[in-house]
């Protein structure tokens, strides 16, 4: 169980450095094969998609983190206990936001299954890249759920949640 809790805990992370992984092996090797003057075609391709990979994933990190750029200025003048609803007003905004983005997003991926689309270069579904958005976007839900009921829990205390390292 503690396992399990642990790696759900550094999900992103391991995710992040797996990708970053990727994308470093495949941009060498592209350079050693340019070197030798051959190409890889589809390794731009592939590097291209696990970017976005990256961006989603770390969107989520972003949010566990409180590492969002945010307008606080408005908020900073207000009482603590207004600036308090106010941050969870915002974070169920952003929550909002990211359900509609994974609802929208997943018409999007059952339409590319349907009609069958693939990548020009390595000839997979194209849905495999697209499917960022929503796990992305999932993941930062999940994110956005825990500070706001951490928010809710030590709303008394004398400080805003921001995020999940507070």
């Amino acid at each position: 169980m503690k396992f399990g809790k642990y790696l759900f805990d550094h999900l992103e992370h391991y995710l992040l450095a797996a990708f970053m992984a990727a994308i470093t092996v495949v941009v060498f090797v592209q350079v050693v094969y340019r070197q030798i003057g051959n190409s890889l075609p589809w390794s731009e391709e592939l590097t291209r998609y696990l970017l976005v990979w990256i961006t989603m994933i770390g969107a989520s990190e972003g949010v566990k983190r409180a590492s969002h750029v945010g307008v606080e200025v408005f908020a900073l003048c207000l009482p603590m206990k207004m600036r308090k609803l106010v941050n969870i007003l915002s974070l169920l905004v952003c929550l909002a936001f990211c359900v509609i983005v994974v609802y929208f997003s997943s018409l999007i991926i059952r339409l590319q299954m349907v009609n069958h689309q693939i990548t020009p270069a390595m000839q997979i579904p194209m849905w495999y890249a697209y499917a960022a958005l929503p796990v992305g976007s999932v993941l930062m839900s999940v994110r956005y759920i825990q500070v706001i009921i951490r928010s809710f829990k030590e709303f008394d205390k004398d400080r805003v949640i921001m995020g999940l390292g507070d």
